[in-house]
């Protein structure tokens, strides 16, 4: 199972949030980098463990991309963690 740690920093970061997502979770080009587009992702993942580690300030943001996170794990082949 491959193992991926998402920095909560970054994930409260709204201009840099959607291309570290591209980028760590090695979406596809074609990824829409908004929360519909995330969500048709994180649902595609298989076999993968991610981590996502808390923010220094829980922003709405963060709380919108957690939800996503939340939300799709249900549906999809990966295992959530939240520190």
């Amino acid at each position: 199972m491959k193992q991926i740690t998402l920095n909560g920093n970054v994930l409260a970061d709204a201009a840099k949030v959607h291309d570290y997502l591209m980028e760590t979770l090695e979406f596809p080009e074609y990824y829409g980098k908004n929360l519909d587009a995330l969500y048709d992702c994180l649902t595609d993942l298989e076999n993968v463990e991610i981590t996502i580690t808390a923010p220094e300030e829980n922003g709405a943001i963060y709380q919108r991309i957690l939800r996503i996170f939340k939300i799709a794990v249900r549906e999809a082949g990966f295992t959530l963690i939240i520190q």
